[in-house]
């Protein structure tokens, strides 16, 4: 009986899907799209999920004999691993985060968070009420062993728990400043390949508008415009983030715009903006930070890279 190997390759799937304000799908194009949600890094701001489909084979003599599906079974293999090097956009203060899961399931998306974008930009809106989605990955987490990073200021290393989950390095201060290389390492399991990889460091945003302050008044009702020296990063973030509670509700709210470093200037639209609550003081913050997004391949695992730089963070009072 003779058989037919078909190979389904299956780019970089985003998670969730937007309702937009002007009709047209966010786009993507190596990260640049406006449909994630919030959540799936420290700040809300992993641009893509790797998704593959694995090799299938089919049974030919059926398939010739007219059967309409696939006669031997349809296996779509969705593991993916993610990697977060860098700086923590909460807040004002420069603090470092290392992060990294490998999955064999995406996780379900968060019903409760809701979005709609138009072009580069989009705002999300997560509210407290309500349950977390349940994760349906089945225990235990796949893993490569300790993951080690050198090239930073100190050394870093992530350890996986019990659980195959790794713990996730959290400190104060800036540890990976750019532009460098970061290598990363990894002896190992039955899971997972040894890998050693590096990663580029994106240098520091250097922010020419909004002026040299720390505390900002933004209007709701025009256009928040950032301008900074042309950056070699693969692409700059604007980010205004804010929790507001209500009646015992809290929301947070996510108003972002993404391009290439090299172009030096974003805008958040007044329509985005006027979506936001007013008056909302203390735990408003607008970051610009530079990514490197990248993704590379251990054995069957497709692994999406994101590298953050140093930026600019602002206190911001909304009006």
């Amino acid at each position: 009986m003779r058989s037919h190997t078909i190979l389904l390759a299956l780019s970089l799937a985003v998670v969730g899907c937007a309702s937009t304000v002007d009709g047209t799908a966010a786009r993507a194009d190596g990260g640049l799209l406006s449909d994630v949600l919030p959540g799936l890094n420290p700040d809300g701001l992993d641009p893509f999920r790797p998704v593959e489909a694995g090799v299938i084979t089919v049974d030919a003599a059926r398939v010739d004999a007219g059967d309409p599906g696939f006669a031997d079974a349809t296996v779509f293999d969705q593991r993916y691993g993610t990697l977060y090097i860098g700086s923590n956009s909460s807040g004002v203060e420069d603090t470092t985060y290392v992060g990294a899961t490998f999955r064999y399931l995406p996780y379900p998306d968060d019903l409760r968070c809701g979005q709609r974008s138009s072009g580069a930009w989009d705002l999300s809106v997560c509210t407290s009420a309500g349950a977390a989605p349940v994760d349906p990955h089945p225990r235990t987490f796949p893993h490569a062993g300790v993951i080690s990073l050198s090239g930073g200021l100190r050394a870093v290393s992530l350890r996986p728990q019990s659980s195959g989950q790794y713990s996730t390095y959290f400190d104060q201060g800036t540890e990976f400043p750019g532009p460098r290389m970061v290598r990363v390492q990894a002896p190992g399991t039955r899971d997972i390949p040894a890998f050693d990889l590096t990663f580029s460091v994106p240098p520091t945003v250097v922010v020419t508008a909004p002026g040299n302050t720390e505390e900002l008044v933004v209007d709701r009702g025009r256009d928040l415009v950032v301008e900074w020296i042309p950056n070699a990063a693969r692409e700059v973030w604007v980010v205004l983030s804010l929790v507001h509670s209500v009646d015992g509700e809290t929301r947070s709210y996510r108003a972002a715009v993404q391009t290439y470093g090299d172009v030096g200037r974003a805008v958040l639209p007044a329509r985005a903006l006027a979506e936001l609550p007013a008056g909302t003081t203390g735990r408003v913050a607008l970051t610009i930070l530079p990514y490197n997004v990248s993704t590379a391949r251990i054995g069957a695992w497709p692994l999406t890279a994101t590298v953050v730089g140093q930026g600019r963070r602002y206190t911001v009072t909304l009006r």
